[in-house]
């Protein structure tokens, strides 16, 4: 019995270690999909670009380091304005690849992976965690 047990949870640690290899493998940012040509449109106006340059001006954060800059809030939308499609376009894509708090999610998803995994493993060799 304790045998069959035994290569059970090897089994089992076998098949986690490869899901987590397989699933670890798959790049995060390199999703693609077909946009239609609604999606390619609203990106390209003018109007979309301010509203996102906008939105994100209006953030707490954002607004408290450009005053910390020296830039009060009154003097960057006539700044943004004078810029022409290109750059605004530009500079609109740009804030897509920030991230306001950090990419921390990933690395508390990664954090649980690897307690978990740390648990299986004690629990697969017969330890004990003790904690006092």
């Amino acid at each position: 019995m304790r045998l069959l047990k035994k290569s059970y949870f090897k089994r089992i640690a076998l098949i986690m270690a490869f899901s987590m290899l397989v699933i670890g493998s798959i790049p995060a940012k390199s999703m693609a999909y077909v946009a239609g040509p609604e999606a390619v449109a609203a990106s390209v106006g003018r109007d979309a670009d301010m509203a996102k340059i906008q939105r994100v001006l209006e953030s707490r954060l954002v607004a408290d380091k450009l005053e910390a800059a020296g830039l009060p809030t009154a003097e960057i939308m006539p700044r943004i304005d004078k810029l022409d499609d290109g750059e605004l376009h530009q500079f609109a894509s740009q804030l897509d690849g920030l991230y306001p708090g950090g990419d921390a999610l990933g690395i508390v998803i990664a954090l649980l992976v690897i307690v978990i995994l740390v648990m299986v493993i004690m629990k697969l060799s017969n330890r004990k965690i003790i904690i006092r």
